[in-house]
């Protein structure tokens, strides 16, 4: 009898977790939306978190499979959204009636950290917007280009890092690895306030803590998934995303630098100063974790993200001779303009073609592959010709496939070869709108895009007025399909042969 009771407990649990796994599966076709049969747990995720190919890729080769849907249904993890695969009801969302999709979907529960509460991206609805304002001014040219010496200091350690490694005038790089710190000693420097050198120093603490924070693999992928998929088990088990010691660290840092500043009357242009100048002109209350947040959130935004596109580009220009070779010139120019100055943020700007090959950059890889919104009260939404097409109801989520739309031939011919000159003054006004979206759209875009151009930039202009990159005997040779998981590096790493210009 005991084990009879066993038997009927056990498998009565297991039936519930089943139900409790599977309770959206039949939301698509309950609301007569195409959609793929999802795995219990990962949902369309399957192969990805199988280790199998790179979300990216899921994301891609689902778009190209269903883009003849205008909406289509995914699962994410267990949770079902909506693809939105045509450009004018994504702009429709995003700007014409964006008062119903005001928010992201934040990518992890925050309920009980405020420090991750009080990042702009997760923050919702009039907090967010009061926010996004202050910060705005924030990102300006202005504040850019007074920031940009700051950057200066930490290409030129990097640049004087690289030439310590060349022999016989060359050598093999794993790029990834190196611009990590590269973004790491910027992150530091403009918006936490202090100096470090990465490259000198890789077992420093801001860089240690900084890729703990930023690794989104193994125990810390395990932990944003049941975040999404059952957030109550990690607040009963008392774990949180991010080690306690891990935020304690940002939080004394810019804390600690923000009443000394005060106290001792210094000025820096870095993120921490500009936060100060607007938390004095703000009439509303900003508590610590908030202030934090938003040096914080560079971490999540730019650590990862500003070294996969100089990767990235870097890989393009190296397996595209002919581009590098007239990025090369356009260097030259600037150089002899600069007469042995360093790069300044007007000048960076006035690089049409280095422009041009960051936007194909962007396109072609897509950093973040998709960006999202969550309706906030019931909409009806039209196609482009006016007809019903769907009714969202609160709390719907709704992904934009940014990669899918940058790789479709309908919207770019050839979308698998790196061409430039798609961007140039003549041909960028053909892109039909909302088709490229590298930074989202809307008042929920990136509001740190020309911190991201900036950077990218200046890095590849100081690496390709110095050396030449080639192929080296590691170079991966199909870097999209070596990447696997919840991250855009080949597992073969970002490796380039640079070589000395004469």
């Amino acid at each position: 009898m005991a084990f009879l009771e066993v038997v009927v407990v056990t498998s009565l649990a297991l039936w519930l977790i089943y139900k409790w796994l599977t309770i959206h599966d039949d939301e698509f076709k309950k609301r007569n939306i195409p959609y793929e049969k999802p795995y219990p747990v990962v949902g369309n995720f399957g192969k990805a978190m199988m280790n199998k190919e790179s979300g990216q890729k899921t994301i891609l080769e689902f778009y190209k499979r269903n883009k003849r849907h205008k909406i289509v249904g995914f699962f994410d993890f267990r949770n079902p959204v909506y693809f939105i695969n045509e450009p004018e009801m994504i702009k429709k969302i995003c700007i014409k009636d964006f008062d119903h999709f005001p928010n992201h979907t934040p990518f992890i529960n925050v309920d009980d950290d405020p420090l991750l509460a009080g990042i702009l991206t997760i923050m919702k609805d009039q907090r967010w917007k009061d926010m996004r304002s202050i910060l705005t001014p924030v990102f300006t040219a202005v504040k850019m280009r007074n920031m940009f010496p700051l950057m200066n200091e930490c290409f030129s350690e990097c640049m004087k890092n690289l030439k310590t490694k060349f022999s016989n005038g060359s050598c093999e790089l794993e790029m990834k690895q190196f611009m990590t710190k590269l973004s790491n000693d910027i992150i530091a420097s403009t918006a936490f306030g202090i100096s470090i050198n990465s490259h000198e120093d890789p077992n420093n603490q801001f860089y240690n803590v900084g890729q703990s924070v930023t690794n989104f693999r193994g125990i810390q992928m395990l932990k944003v998934m049941i975040s999404n998929v059952a957030p109550w088990i990690l607040k009963y088990l008392g774990i949180k995303i991010f080690d306690q010691e891990q935020t304690d660290y940002f939080m004394h840092l810019v804390i600690d630098a923000m009443k000394y500043r005060e106290k001792n009357n210094i000025v820096r242009p870095d993120m921490i100063h500009l936060l100060l100048e607007a938390k004095k002109e703000s009439a509303q209350y900003w508590s610590d974790e908030e202030i934090v947040a938003q040096c914080f959130v560079f971490f999540f935004a730019a650590f990862e993200n500003n070294a996969n596109l100089i990767c990235a580009a870097s890989h393009e220009l190296m397996s595209n001779p002919d581009i590098q070779e007239r990025l090369y010139e356009e260097c030259l120019e600037i150089k002899k303009e600069l007469r042995d100055q360093p790069l300044n943020y007007d000048i960076a700007n006035k690089m049409k073609y280095m422009d041009m090959v960051l936007k194909e950059t962007l396109r072609k890889w897509s950093i973040g592959p998709i960006t999202d919104r969550v309706c906030s009260k019931d909409y009806k939404i039209k196609d482009e010709f006016g007809n019903f097409a769907f009714e969202f109801k609160v709390g719907d989520r709704v992904w934009f496939p940014i990669s899918g739309l940058h790789m479709d031939e309908r919207h770019f011919e050839n979308p698998e070869e790196f061409i430039p000159e798609r961007f140039s003054d003549d041909n960028k006004r053909n892109i039909k709108p909302f088709t490229y979206l590298p930074f989202g759209a809307g008042p929920r875009s990136c509001i740190g895009n020309r911190y991201a151009l900036m950077q990218a930039k200046a890095m590849l202009y100081y690496l390709v007025v110095n050396c030449k990159l080639e192929r080296s005997e590691n170079t991966v040779k199909d870097v999209f399909n070596d990447m696997r998981g919840f991250n855009i590096t080949p597992r073969g790493g970002f490796w380039i042969r640079f070589v000395v210009r004469n």
